[in-house]
Parts: C-alpha cells; sequence; structure tokens
C-alpha cells in the first residue's frame, strides 16, 4: 500500500496566526450581532413566552463568556506581539461602573439576582476603561454561574491603589484556584473547563497599568461580606 504522506502548508507561523485573529475576531463581532440580537428578542418573547425564559438566560450568558473570552484571547495575542497599546485616562470610578450595572441589568433581571454597587462618587482615577470594563464583565458573568442571589459591584482607594472588589454569595472560590499567578496554567482543567484564561487575562490587564514602582495585581480568596468567593483587582 503507498504511505500516506503528511499534508502541510507552505503558510508561515506569523501569517497563520494573523489569519486565526482575523478569523477570531470575525466571530467576537458575529457574536455581538447576536447577543444584541436576543436582547431584543427576549424583550418581544418574554409577554408571549415567559416559561422560555430559562432558556433565553442561558443562551445568552453562554454567548457572553463566548464574546469575552475571544475579546481576552485577542488581547493577549496583541500583547505577544508587540501589536498592543495602553490607553489610559482619568474616569469618575461611580460613573464608570454604573454603567457597567447597567449595562448588565439585562442579564441581572434574566438571571434572577440583584447587583449592588458600593462607590463614592468623587473617585476619580486613571485606567484603561475598555480593558477594564472587560475584566469586570468577565468576572461577573463568571461569578453568575455560581452565585446564589447576589453580587457586589465594591471600589474604594486605599494605600495607592484603588480596589476594586467583585463579591457573590456563592459557595467561593474552590482550592485547586488559589495558585500563584505566575503559574495559573497549573489551575487549567480541560476536564472541568476551568481554563485559568479569565485570571491570567486580568493580571496581565492589572501588570500593564502601573505609576512609579507600583504596578497592578489581583488577588482572589473566599471572604466576601456575602459569604462566597470575591475577586480583588488593585489599580495604582
Amino acid at each position: 500500500m503507498p504511505s500516506k504522506k503528511p499534508i502541510s502548508s507552505n503558510i508561515e507561523p506569523e501569517q497563520l496566526n494573523a489569519v486565526l485573529m482575523s478569523f477570531i475576531h470575525d466571530i467576537k463581532n458575529s457574536l455581538l450581532v447576536s447577543l444584541n440580537g436576543l436582547d431584543e428578542l427576549y424583550m418581544a418573547m418574554e409577554r408571549i413566552l415567559p416559561q422560555q425564559e430559562d432558556s433565553f438566560n442561558q443562551i445568552q450568558l453562554q454567548l457572553r463568556r463566548i464574546n469575552s473570552d475571544l475579546v481576552q484571547l485577542l488581547s493577549l495575542y496583541k500583547m505577544e506581539t508587540k501589536l498592543f497599546s495602553l490607553h489610559a485616562d482619568q474616569y469618575n470610578c461611580y460613573d464608570f461602573f454604573d454603567e457597567l450595572v447597567i449595562n448588565n441589568a439585562p442579564l441581572t433581571k434574566q438571571a434572577h439576582f440583584s447587583f449592588e454597587l458600593d462607590c463614592d462618587e468623587d473617585i476619580d482615577w486613571f485606567f484603561d476603561h475598555d480593558l477594564i470594563a472587560t475584566v469586570i464583565n468577565s468576572t461577573i458573568n463568571n461569578s453568575i454561574r455560581y452565585t446564589h442571589s447576589k453580587i457586589l459591584l465594591c471600589a474604594r482607594i486605599n494605600n495607592g491603589f484603588l480596589e476594586i472588589t467583585i463579591e457573590d454569595d456563592g459557595d467561593g472560590f474552590p482550592k485547586k484556584m488559589f495558585v500563584h499567578h505566575e503559574s495559573l496554567k497549573t489551575a487549567i482543567d480541560m476536564k472541568s473547563g476551568s481554563t485559568g484564561l479569565g485570571l491570567y487575562f486580568a493580571e496581565q490587564i492589572a501588570n500593564i497599568h502601573h505609576s512609579g514602582d507600583k504596578k497592578g495585581h489581583i488577588t482572589i480568596d473566599n471572604n466576601s461580606k456575602l459569604g462566597g468567593g470575591r475577586f480583588t483587582l488593585f489599580l495604582p
């Protein structure tokens, strides 16, 4: 029998990476269109078929998770290929977080849990709006999967850092998640679906925010005031 020869492509690794990232970008845009359409469909259907509400919740949550993962993957690729740039500006934190709460309101309603904001109205800080919004939205989307009834978003200034915490009343983080952030790959578990991408992305975004000798970082623990997990983002 004739031997089977492996088929190889003439595409250079750099070209292949660019093509893959282009595909991911297109998929991400399509998901955004789908999410917007799903929001409109939900508002129309909740009056006609309220019994399908849970199905809509699950579909929207999964689409949001996929979109968030793609955004993070694209950002990490840009960092690796030196195509990434930080666009930091000064923002009022209360307005910024209030915007996030409003944007997540449809999902809050559909998932049947309350979303509370605790932030002084006079806190202003420098950070990249889109990147920090991506980190927070990703964390919220993940918290929704485990919380029972409430998520709390807090912000305060402490020791020269803006501390942003996202807390829930779920069962807390599993022990395997408490690893050093430089070794987050040890938390990857393909069987359970835990890739560690969200924490790794959040750590990288925190690190690129710096002021003098201070550099951003993240922590996770189970010391939430609500009794569940707590994610904290520190921005200098």
